[in-house]
């Protein structure tokens, strides 16, 4: 982030950075670094918080300068005269107010949005690198509200809180005005004050907490509705369970509604006192101030003048203590939710070694184990243990086993995604780390069960779309896809079956030395079936590809160079008995 800090975009990302940790008050902000010739004069930076802060206060004094003409040129009127330099005045200070308030607003936001682009791209990196394992830990949403979810209400907030904050500024200088006016009637003024405040303080806790519960139960609406499309076909099947389903999601959404309810109904509460106690403010000048002063009546309407135009500044800063409860929650979501990865990226990171691997000739596991850690299995966790096996390049393995047998945590064991408890993997006899680094998982291109297709072409060069094309066309799912495959794709709109074509062409497409494919013909129709282990296996093996092949395919069996079992956690060479139960 140093080198960006350099650049406007930087310096006002560093700004927006410290406008959010100063709302969260979770910590310091990270300071833009900036060297300064020695003798310069140190005036604000157009994008740093000094300079915002003197827009907001250039701001605030043409609006105070905008009612001390006004009540200048009343003065004048009502003596029957007339004032030009008064009257350009006005309009001069009008237009700087309005200048200034735009400009503030518009900076202002526009660091806030830097500041939560950076805070994006700078946690997204950070998961992209935790491992298979940490990810299972963390729950999708908590992951997709880290990610995503938590910046939209956030980024909503931004304009009301600065103008809640110009608000505030030109709220201080107009009671500035005021005492200048009338010490009196500032005291008054400022005793209704002090009461409005004590009384949104008694319901901000309340606020608080009822906007706390409306995320929480957002959240929970969320993960139901992305449950209930996800288990359509399980809910077309059970009309029990979908209307199990469908009372949860009322109920929640029901929650939520009277959350929501009593959070409006509570804001309501506080806009209408706040009102309320603008309109006191005036009418303790006009019935208040006569009685414990001896104020001169003249000057009666300019007091009141004064007050109320503070009723413009209290309205801004209480429309803005509502999106202050939200962007708080919000901020502190995203830092808490990058702490927890920070937490788990020291740990990775201190595990994990770097490994360089020139080529691959034979791989070997020796008494391989892992153990799955869940809190839900602490007596009995599931474990794979002494995988014991031996590749060498140009090699098909097939692996059969039961479900559950642990055939798919074995292969990520073997591909690096899970770092092994014991044992030892070896490539051409050089030890590979428990926690492999980039340099072994390189080595592999997979396909699981669970298989994912992103929508573009990520990371292939000009060959690497020249072997696409080449699978593709090989796999006979080409004309299903747009012409121009780097401009997109639509995985969703293909079957089952076509997505692990298109799967099979991506891995293939980036030339592995080792291709993992777990249960790959499963989805796939019989002639398709029968080309993949007669046709496609046996010429990538030619072309000197390692194959590690999870199949129940018993009519395919005899294509395999190794056929090894899996059974309860151990991997061991296939029986006869295998063979017919698989």
């Amino acid at each position: 982030m140093d080198a960006s800090e350099d650049s406007p975009a930087g310096a006002s990302a560093a700004t927006g950075d410290r406008i959010l940790r100063f709302i969260t008050r979770l910590g310091p902000a990270v300071r833009a670094r900036r060297t300064r010739a020695l003798g310069q004069l140190p005036l604000p930076d157009r994008e740093s918080l000094a300079w915002l802060a003197l827009i907001a206060l250039m701001s605030a004094l043409s609006g105070t300068g905008v009612l001390y003409l006004l009540n200048s040129e009343s003065s004048l009127v009502e003596q029957r005269d007339y004032s030009l330099l008064t009257a350009v005045g006005f309009v001069v200070l009008l237009i700087a107010y309005r200048l200034n308030q735009r400009h503030l607003i518009s900076r202002a936001s526009d660091a806030i949005e830097a500041a939560l682009h950076q805070w994006r791209e700078r946690i997204a990196a950070k998961v992209l690198r935790l491992s298979l394992r940490d990810v299972e830990a963390v729950s999708p949403g908590l992951l997709l509200d880290g990610m995503a979810r938590h910046y939209a209400p956030l980024s909503q907030s931004i304009v009301t809180l600065v103008a809640g904050v110009e608000s505030s500024i030109l709220l201080l200088f107009m009671f500035g005005y005021l005492v200048f006016l009338s010490p009196t009637a500032a005291l008054v003024t400022l005793g209704v004050g002090a009461l409005c405040v004590l009384g949104y303080m008694n319901v901000a806790a309340q606020l608080a907490q009822t906007q706390q519960e409306t995320a929480s139960l957002t959240a929970r609406l969320d993960r139901l509705s992305e449950s209930s499309i996800a288990g359509t076909k399980e809910l077309r099947l059970n009309a029990a369970r979908r209307t199990a389903v469908q009372d949860d999601m009322a109920q929640t959404s029901a929650a939520l509604y009277r959350n929501r309810a009593r959070s409006a109904g509570i804001f309501a509460e506080v806009i209408s006192s706040g009102n309320t106690a603008s309109y006191l403010m005036a009418g303790a000048v006009v019935f208040v101030l006569p009685l414990i002063s001896d104020t001169d009546p003249d000057q009666i309407a300019a007091i009141v003048m004064a007050v109320i135009f503070l009723i413009g500044p209290i309205g801004g800063m209480i429309g803005s203590l509502q999106q202050l409860s939200v962007a708080r929650f919000a901020a502190r979501s995203i830092l808490d939710f990058e702490t927890r990865v920070d937490t788990l990226l020291a740990r990775q990171d201190e595990a994990e070694q770097p490994l360089t691997l020139q080529q691959f000739q034979r791989l070997e596991l020796q008494g391989v184990t892992y153990t799955h850690s869940s809190a839900l299995d602490v007596d009995s966790p599931f474990q794979v243990r002494d995988l014991a096996l031996e590749l060498r390049r140009g090699q098909l393995l097939l692996i059969t086993g039961g479900n559950g047998s642990g055939k798919t945590t074995a292969l990520r064991v073997l591909t690096g995604l899970y770092p092994r408890d014991g044992g030892e993997i070896l490539v051409d006899g050089q030890r590979v780390p428990a926690r492999p680094g980039q340099g072994y998982r390189d080595l592999f291109a997979t396909v699981f069960a669970d298989f994912h297709v992103f929508a573009h072409p990520y990371a292939l060069d000009e060959a690497g779309m020249a072997l696409l094309e080449h699978w593709l066309r090989e796999l006979g799912i080409r004309h299903k896809l747009p012409a121009d495959l780097s401009g997109g794709l639509q995985p969703q709109a293909l079957s089952t079956g076509q997505r692990k074509r298109l799967a099979l062409a991506f891995a293939l497409a980036e030339d592995r030395p080792i291709l993992v494919l777990d249960e790959w013909a499963a989805d796939q129709d019989p002639a398709t079936r029968r080309r993949f282990y007669e046709q496609i296996l046996p010429a990538l093996q030619q072309a000197g590809k390692t194959l590690v092949v999870v199949s129940h395919d018993e009519r395919y069996f005899g294509c395999a160079d190794l056929h090894l079992h899996m059974d309860s956690g151990h991997l061991r060479p296939a029986t006869a008995a295998d063979l017919e139960d698989s």
